[in-house]
């Protein structure tokens, strides 16, 4: 298990109006980082923090979700 040194630990929350990218910055983030291997698609239905079946029918998150990553 990897040790961090506590002062470079950040915690950001990703907040903004319905539409405005939070899911698809969220996703461009886990890949970049090399946290996930491909890149999901709210329309495809297969985003890393949207997996509640409702969020996947009406392509909106309802849920908050937490992802963490090593940049």
């Amino acid at each position: 298990m990897t040790k961090y040194d506590i002062n470079k630990v950040r915690n950001i929350a990703l907040v903004g109006h319905g539409d405005s990218g939070k899911t698809s910055l969220t996703e461009a983030l886990l890949y970049d980082s090399g946290m996930i291997t491909r890149l999901g698609n709210i329309k495809q239905g297969n985003t890393t923090t949207d997996y509640d079946p409702r969020e996947i029918k009406k392509e909106i998150t309802i849920n908050s979700s937490l992802a963490y990553l090593d940049w």
